[in-house]
């Protein structure tokens, strides 16, 4: 029997004795012991010294997350602040190689965001880890405390056996990830071998970046296909719902975006046109200003920024007046056409519409402007003024300056810029009817209105006007 003073506390049975497989004077003595130490503990946890000392470690605690607090929203700050200088001076552009990922506005919005995510994370985390300090500090509270403390310690152990346990998957996605980057560069290496114009001339230098860039997609998407079953969560329903998801979002709201995307890819492997390309498509001219996947931007001369899909694009004519002069070096013929009468020599207009050709800015005056007649009207002829320029994006401003000296030269050489036209006035009054159902007397009527006696009508003051004035016979004669 275990004692204090007079009260029994325990027994020690034959149970016991087999349960533990000491005596009973052993077993007795060991449960005193541990009782002895549970009220010495006891005591000395709430004893005025232990009290102050947690009273001490409370407030030192305090302090220190005060100023871990003070550090993160510090460190926060001027982190962020640090983002949006470097994003004024556009050095936070993040690129691959030579493609870029990310420009600068992108990269400091994903940075701020990222640090705005962590800073309550972090002070969250600092709470986490005090309040179950400061209550594990007294007695009243250590039980609660404590609790915390081994939840945080058990989940801390979950999510490292967590980890270790995903390694050697993590270590496959890295062996994959190296692998791609080595495939990747292979055949950036390869293409840009091909786009070597002197060794491959049906391989054009243009086509280079693009294809870089489809070949980087096909090997990403080829080796995320590989590197999917090693993913966290792989095979669980929310990854199968998510990816049916996607998958039916992409399905049903993107076919005008892959028509688009499929366009800008024929577009560019055809080479339609090149970015400064002075070109026309339907009622649009202008520069080519940007040429991407899905849409294509024309700058007009009137400063007007048109953005075309591909899809449109494709399906349209496309007029180049720049492929000419870039390609083979020649030059672009504008032309425009006047119509003059018969009665001026022909030769004489060649003459005059070539020097106003010659006289205008940016015509080439090699080769020679050159006439032609395109049309033998009814009243007057058609020439046309050819003139060659190897400056098509001045193409506005080339046609209004020859226009101008058209003029010029026309007036100063007598020339009336005037398109004649002959009317002629003919007598239809004659009856159509077959002449052998006409009377032998039949006489086509007059153009002159007549009254039935012969004289004029009585509304028509014009012949009233050219009548000779008469007066009554006063003699009734």
């Amino acid at each position: 029997m275990v004692l204090a003073g007079d009260t029994v506390l325990f027994t020690v049975r034959q149970d016991d004795v087999a349960a533990y497989g000491f005596s009973h004077p052993e077993l007795a003595a060991d449960a005193v012991e541990r009782i002895r130490q549970g009220v010495i503990d006891y005591r000395d946890r709430r004893s005025i010294r232990r009290i102050g000392t947690s009273l001490g470690m409370t407030i030192l605690s305090t302090l220190l997350v005060f100023l871990v607090l003070r550090g993160i929203l510090f460190g926060s700050s001027k982190l962020l602040t640090y983002i949006r200088q470097r994003r004024e001076a556009d050095s936070l552009t993040l690129q691959i190689q030579s493609v870029q990922v990310l420009g600068s506005g992108a990269t400091s919005y994903l940075l701020g965001g990222l640090v705005r995510l962590l800073r309550p994370v972090l002070i969250l985390l600092a709470l986490y880890l005090y309040v179950p300090f400061v209550l594990s500090q007294f007695p009243a509270t250590a039980a609660f405390g404590d609790s915390l403390l081994q939840d945080i310690a058990f989940r801390l152990s979950l999510l490292a056996q967590g980890f270790v346990a995903y390694l050697p998957e993590l270590a496959m996605i890295g062996v994959i990830a190296l692998v791609t980057y080595y495939v990747i560069e292979f055949a950036r290496q390869v293409i840009i071998e091909l786009g070597r114009h002197d060794v491959y001339p049906w391989f054009y230098p243009e086509w280079v970046q693009p294809t870089i860039r489809l070949a980087m997609l096909l090997i990403v998407a080829i080796a995320m296909v590989i590197a999917g079953p090693y993913l966290p969560g792989f095979g669980s329903p929310a990854f199968q719902g998510i990816s049916i998801f996607l998958g039916a979002l992409l399905t049903l709201g993107s076919s005008s975006a892959v028509a688009n995307a499929l366009s800008g890819i024929i577009l560019i492997y055809t080479r339609a046109f090149q970015l400064k390309d002075f070109i026309r498509i339907n009622d649009v001219v202008g520069e080519v200003e940007d040429k991407s996947l899905f849409v294509t931007r024309v700058l007009t001369p009137k400063q007007e920024t048109v953005t075309i899909p591909n899809a449109s694009v494709l399906n349209s004519n496309v007029i180049n007046y720049s492929a000419i002069c870039r390609e083979s070096k020649g030059f672009l013929v504008l032309y425009t056409t006047i119509t003059l009468g018969y009665d001026l020599p022909w030769r004489k207009v060649h003459e005059v519409l070539i020097e106003a050709a010659l006289a205008t800015p940016d015509i080439t005056p090699v080769p020679e402007p050159f006439v032609l007649q395109t049309a033998l009207n009814d009243f007057n002829v058609s020439y046309e003024l050819n003139a060659y320029t190897a400056y098509p994006h001045k193409m506005p401003i080339i046609y209004s300056h020859l226009h101008q000296n058209i003029q010029n030269y026309c007036n100063a050489a007598d020339i009336e810029i005037l398109s004649p036209t002959f009317s002629a006035l003919r007598d239809g009054n004659h009856s159509t009817i077959p002449a052998d159902y006409l009377p032998a007397d039949y006489a086509a009527p007059a153009f002159v209105v007549q009254g039935t006696n012969g004289q004029p009508p009585l509304g028509d003051s014009r012949l009233k006007e050219s009548r000779p004035d008469t007066k009554p016979d006063t003699n009734g004669s």
